[in-house]
């Protein structure tokens, strides 16, 4: 067995022990010893498990999920532009993710999660394939500046949109990003196309590896660059998406996660799509703990406290090669 899997048990020994701590702080503080009660010997009379298997644990699973899928979907970006500042946030996908749900929520209130989903992989591919295209062939300075002054169009009409029609609450879970209001049924509908969806990367592992040497490199070895990278773009963008409908605009996860891991255990994706996704979920279900203990605090502003330094120090290491 190759050494790059020994941290394996390790990384999920920490995504165990980061549910129990997410399941224990919060707004309300319980015990280890309750916690373990609701997954064990679950009391639904008693108040304390009934908060904490309807209210907490859904949140919980839906922070280890999200940032499962996030994380992802920013390796896989970052890998098929050649771009490492790409990630959902910075490439637009979820601006235009955010405002279709919210012209979703417009046109057809009572829209169902399913829904919700697909309105916005649909609002996401579309600005995504955008900005893409017109950067395909500049410096990936241009795709930070173009991402961010489309994604700034995008929210001043949605802000139009949330002010004109008084949506100010609906778009607030959005903006702020957090795993709230989280329910089993949206859990159980999303972990299954997240795992098909994922479970498609690994097999497509060594054609994202041939993607890292660059297009001379890929064609000479027999690749159809132009169906591999369509079709991991589409997955990556898909996983970003659910990931909106699930916890709103969340920034620099899918940048800060998958530097940590290359740095940690090279580029082959075999080992990244994994790594990454653990790591994800286990860093944005304890932001969202610390963000629910400080009175809920936007998640993003605590992603933010260590993902805009390290946004900084890869632009400083690198600064050359974005010039």
């Amino acid at each position: 067995m190759d050494r790059k899997w020994y941290p394996l048990p390790i990384v999920a020994m920490g995504i165990l022990l980061s549910f129990v701590a997410a399941m224990m702080f919060g707004t309300n503080t319980y015990t280890l010893q309750q916690v373990l009660e609701v997954i064990f010997s679950l009391d639904m009379t008693d108040q304390a498990h009934q908060i904490l298997y309807e209210i907490r644990m859904p949140r919980v699973l839906g922070a280890l999920l999200a940032g499962f899928m996030i994380s992802i979907s920013g390796l896989i970006l970052q890998s098929v532009t050649h771009n490492d500042l790409s990630e959902p946030s910075i490439l637009g996908i979820n601006a235009g993710a955010n405002l279709a749900i919210i012209v979703g929520a417009l046109l057809l209130p009572t829209l169902p999660f399913i829904g919700v989903m697909g309105i916005g992989f649909i609002g996401g591919m579309l600005v995504g394939l955008v900005i893409l295209s017109m950067t395909r062939y500049r410096s990936p300075m241009h795709l930070i500046l173009a991402g961010a002054g489309i994604s700034l169009l995008l929210y001043a009409v949605t802000d139009f949109l949330v002010i004109t029609f008084g949506l100010g609450q609906y778009v607030a879970f959005f903006t702020a990003g957090g795993a709230a209001g989280q329910s089993m049924s949206n859990i159980v509908l999303v972990f299954p196309i997240a795992l098909v969806l994922v479970t498609v990367l690994l097999f497509l592992a060594k054609e994202l590896d041939i993607l890292l040497f660059g297009d001379e490199m890929a064609v000479s070895l027999g690749q159809n660059q132009t169906l591999y990278r369509g079709v991991t773009l589409v997955l990556a963008i898909m996983l970003a998406s659910m990931a909106v409908a699930m916890v709103g605009n969340v920034v620099f996860l899918g940048l800060l996660v998958p530097h940590i891991v290359k740095m940690l255990f090279g580029n082959m994706h075999r080992f990244t799509i994994i790594y990454t996704g653990m790591l994800g979920a286990m860093i944005f279900a304890l932001s969202d703990m610390f963000a629910r203990v400080f009175n809920e605090t936007p998640v993003n502003a605590i992603i933010a406290v260590i993902g805009l330094p390290f946004f900084i120090y890869i632009i400083k290491k690198r600064g050359r090669k974005y010039a």
